[in-house]
């Protein structure tokens, strides 16, 4: 025999089917904003899966951020905003010093003729790995000290070529602007990576 519902068992079914669509909407809300990067994600001690650099050239030469943090596998994009610029890394078989983990090969976008051009670099060794504008627009963007930094990862900072002092004749060949700006690199990526991310995550 089919039992009828009643007026409160039709309403309570109907309550229980609200409550579950809704608990399963919140769910998947939840899970969507666990999966958004934080805030300050590309930061030291915060790695991001991808990231934008902007490049600039009023009223100088500039990358902006100077140095960016992201996991092993992120890619990189470098966009003009004004100017011309390259993106070339520091590099013994390109662009001396070398300041680039070993074993891994010259890099270095073509020239970047002005807003909106891009280049894009995907970093699969951990490490890090400065760079210079090589562009000469009436000055040297390396004389400006239009340098920067990805930190990929968290590698041992003794093992890395660009965290070792400069030599004497590298010293003595590099602009003043791109050895303040390396000794910068080196306060503040030391500590956090000697730190590790269990301290990041703290």
């Amino acid at each position: 025999m089919t039992r009828k519902l009643s007026r409160r068992d039709a309403l309570a079914m109907t309550a229980g089917t609200a409550v579950a669509t809704l608990a399963g909407c919140l769910g998947e809300a939840a899970d969507d904003s666990r999966g958004e990067p934080p805030e300050n994600a590309g930061e030291l001690g915060t790695p991001a899966a991808e990231f934008t650099v902007t490049i600039t050239s009023e009223p100088w030469p500039e990358f902006t951020p100077q140095i960016v943090h992201v996991e092993p596998g992120a890619t990189v994009e470098w966009l003009v905003e004004t100017g011309r610029h390259d993106v070339t890394g520091y590099h013994e078989d390109n662009h001396p010093p070398h300041r680039t983990p070993d074993g891994v090969e010259a890099w270095e976008s073509e020239y970047l003729t002005g807003p909106g051009s891009s280049y894009e670099r995907t970093f699969d060794v951990e490490g890090v790995y400065d760079y210079v504008d090589r562009q000469q627009v009436c000055i040297s963007h390396e004389v400006a000290g239009n340098v920067g930094r990805v930190v990929v990862g968290w590698p041992d900072p003794d093992d890395e070529p660009a965290m070792q002092p400069l030599s004497d004749e590298e010293r003595s060949e590099l602009p003043s602007q791109v050895k303040n700006a390396f000794e910068m690199f080196e306060e503040e990526t030391r500590p956090v990576l000697e730190a590790g991310p269990e301290a990041a995550e703290g």
